[in-house]
């Protein structure tokens, strides 16, 4: 128990360094946020979250009954009773569900009249309701930091790609269909605008929403190669990235510049979700402008997710994670006018969740190790001929460390993970991702890119032989390319 609470603590207090607020000053786009033109509605901020978490209880109870939703008194006092721990969960679940679960959490109070700080608290309630109210297994310590700290993550980012849709001064056909994009990236906030009536009420609030954006959608072929000596293995990939505010201009409070990028790939009978990456700015400030170009520092909140769609001797070769990752970063961007045009960024992250596919544990649902620890990220760019001839260069390095391991002589086919409470195999993991690529964007929006990607996984393990695997891949995507 002490590790835990030692743990526990840690997670604690990154989260509310993390998050601490700083000074908000009014921005050059006040119209994008509901803190504007919207009363607080605290009651019906915290009764969609306890809707949310019992309908979704619900379902699990009473439709797909799952053995972990059949909760009664019993179950609730030995949740109390027997603290956190670290659960089995697959790492998807762990990593993309419950970030999306605490996502509502966070708009429920986002779309009714609070800011981002003043949100946040809904998150932490919603989350900590569900672990020791709603499961019958022990309250997860993971599930309690990704939830909430990808669930701001998930929230925010939601909130504000809707309302890049919302046009209160739309009208007909039009104004149905921005409804509806906003609904989808946002349902809570969705659900929120027709019970108040704003989805169909005309007024100027959110009209002539400007704010400058870079979006890109491709689809191609990749080719695999698993390890040394293997084939290439053909997928079918779609790619999606999304720049919000890329200039930085007004960048006075959480998340007036994030990124987002996104692959998903389709081979050997599965569609598999394979990438995941979110960079968003917490606070930030340009430091002194120079001839050539603009320089930025601040501090940053990332998300990573990388998995493979094969196993190498029934095992996967690489996977990983991190969803509480935070620290400092800088950013150079040239002038617009430029004729060949640079951007630069490098970003070191503390990383305080984290998880790595591993060799050895492999119980249940569970075959990755959680950890804590830090991680490196530079990404460069040059664009040539009007920004039509496009070089990116982008790598990632991370070490996680698994402190709370368990005693190697036990049998973990034998036993449950949750009886167990580990983070996984003791030892650290060295994790990197390096790509490369070449791109040409034609004036009329369309744009063929090829890329090269390397992945590099080494564990060091306490108690067992070290492991490497290296895989890499080639893909070629033609996209479209939208851009304001």
């Amino acid at each position: 128990m002490d590790a835990i609470k030692r743990v526990l603590a840690f997670c604690l207090v990154f989260q509310v360094c993390l998050f601490s607020s700083v000074a908000q000053r009014v921005r050059l786009y006040p119209q994008n946020d509901t803190l504007f033109y919207t009363k607080k509605k605290p009651l019906l901020a915290i009764g969609e979250v306890l809707v949310i978490n019992m309908g979704v209880w619900a379902y699990d109870c009473y439709i797909s009954k799952q053995d972990f939703a059949q909760i009664n008194g019993r179950t609730i006092k030995q949740n109390f009773r027997k603290g956190f721990v670290w659960d089995d969960d697959v790492i998807g679940t762990n990593f993309i569900s419950h970030p999306y679960h605490g996502s509502l959490y966070f708009n429920a109070a986002r779309s009714n009249g609070f800011n981002f700080y003043q949100s946040i608290p809904f998150v932490v309630g919603g989350s900590l309701m569900w672990e020791f109210f709603l499961e019958t297994e022990s309250p997860s310590i993971n599930d309690l930091f990704a939830t909430t700290s990808g669930g701001i993550m998930f929230g925010e980012i939601s909130y504000r790609l809707s309302d890049l849709f919302i046009d209160n001064s739309a009208r007909g056909v039009n104004r149905v269909f921005r409804e509806i994009g906003a609904g989808l990236l946002s349902p809570v906030r969705g659900i929120n605008r027709i019970i108040s009536g704003a989805a169909w009420k005309r007024s100027y609030y959110n009209t002539g929403n400007d704010i400058p954006f870079e979006f890109n959608i491709s689809a191609g072929s990749r080719m695999l190669k698993r390890s040394f000596g293997a084939d290439y293995l053909p997928y079918a990939e779609l790619m999606a990235s999304f720049v919000y505010n890329p200039q930085q201009e007004d960048c006075e409070r959480p998340y007036d510049w994030f990124s987002l990028k996104i692959a998903l790939d389709a081979g050997h009978d599965a569609f598999f979700f394979r990438q995941m990456n979110v960079s968003a700015l917490l606070w930030g400030k340009e430091l002194k402008s120079r001839p050539g170009g603009r320089w930025y520092w601040g501090i940053y909140h990332n998300m990573d997710y990388w998995d493979s769609p094969v196993k190498v001797y029934k095992r996967t070769p690489y996977r990983y994670a991190q969803v509480l990752a935070a620290g400092p970063g800088v950013n150079y961007r040239s002038k617009p006018e430029k004729k060949v045009k640079t951007c630069y960024s490098m970003q070191v992250n503390a990383v305080g969740l984290g998880a790595s596919g591993t060799d050895y544990v492999w119980v249940g649902e569970r075959d990755y190790s959680f950890g804590s620890g830090f991680s490196f990220q530079t990404n460069l760019g040059v664009d040539f001929f009007n920004s039509q001839l496009r070089f990116k260069i982008m790598a990632n390095n991370s070490t996680l460390f698994t402190w709370k391991g368990y005693d190697p002589s036990r049998n973990l086919f034998r036993e449950q993970l949750g009886a167990l409470n580990m983070q996984g195999d003791k030892g650290h993991v060295n994790f990197t991702f390096a790509e490369a690529s070449v791109g040409y964007y034609s004036v009329k929006n369309w744009n063929i890119e090829f890329v090269s990607e390397f992945i590099n996984r080494y564990t060091h393990y306490t108690y067992y032989p070290s492991r490497r695997f290296s895989a890499w891949s080639y893909a070629l995507r033609l996209g479209y390319y939208l851009r304001r």
